[in-house]
């Protein structure tokens, strides 16, 4: 079978962060197929701050942008590694490649894990403003163990990463046992860079519960719908839900919104 081609679509402007890059290639390294590789995309610009649903918005059109790109680029698929799954829909629409994303892949993974999960997140506003709203649209309410918030500087990250995870590791086991004590019998990280923390350093169960790691689940699953693709022929739905639009509509859209235009240049060269 020929090689696969995983384009990893972060939200967030990873050429900033070399660091967070090296250790999702590293991982990667350790999970994925032979002849599978992945490249790291994120966005250019980043608004101030994405804990906020208007922030979002505006940073998803550069999202569409780079997903359309990589399918012309030549990618089997795309695995949008945020913890949001943004405009995943919309994504799915647009391209035929299998666009899959990190907290609907995982939720469902979890399941076949346990009877209850748990999302924990570190910022106050992320579990009320939207891994509440991604459990509900899954259909998992009634699998969701209560989400845990809680607070982790980004520098406390930054030092897990380089070496010194002390600080954060104690934080993560006080909101891994509170999500236990809550009902949950498997954790997610719900944030890639806290999960890649998380396997590098061990921290594979909290309280007898299982972490789930998302990033491989993330990469197998986008794996095995390139493969399913290859062999089965299974794609995407176009009835319905995630019926595509004309692609001269598309291409005009993308040309009235300022969209590819780097793309359009080399072609004109």
């Amino acid at each position: 079978m020929e090689p696969i081609r995983i384009a990893w679509q972060s939200s967030k402007a990873v050429h900033k962060f070399p660091a967070y890059r090296r250790a999702l290639e590293e991982h990667a390294q350790k999970v994925m197929s032979p002849g599978t590789t992945i490249a790291m995309r994120g966005v250019q610009y980043e608004p101030p701050n994405l804990d906020y649903k208007c922030f979002d918005f505006l940073n998803n059109l550069q999202l569409l942008e780079s997903v359309v790109g990589a399918e012309r680029e030549g990618f089997d698929a795309v695995a949008v590694g945020c913890f949001f799954d943004p405009i995943l829909e919309e994504l799915r629409e647009a391209v035929d490649i299998p666009v899959v994303s990190i907290a609907e892949t995982s939720m469902h993974t979890a399941c076949m894990l346990g009877r209850r999960f748990s999302v924990m997140t570190h910022g106050e506003t992320l579990g009320p403003k939207y891994i509440a709203g991604l459990v509900e649209r899954y259909g998992l309410e009634k699998y969701a163990a209560p989400l845990v918030n809680f607070d982790v500087p980004f520098q406390m990250l930054e030092d897990a990463m380089a070496g010194r995870p002390d600080e954060c590791y104690e934080l993560t086991r006080a909101a891994a046992e509170q999500a236990v004590a809550g009902g949950a019998e498997v954790l997610i990280m719900g944030c890639g860079l806290l999960n890649l923390i998380a396997m590098r350093n061990g921290w594979y169960r909290f309280a007898g519960a299982p972490v789930l790691d998302t990033t491989a689940c993330l990469l197998k699953t986008a794996e095995m719908m390139v493969t399913m693709r290859r062999v089965s022929n299974v794609e995407v739905s176009r009835v319905g839900h995630y019926k595509k639009p004309p692609r001269k509509q598309l291409e005009e859209a993308y040309a009235r919104f300022g969209l590819l235009q780097s793309e359009q240049k080399r072609n004109a060269a």
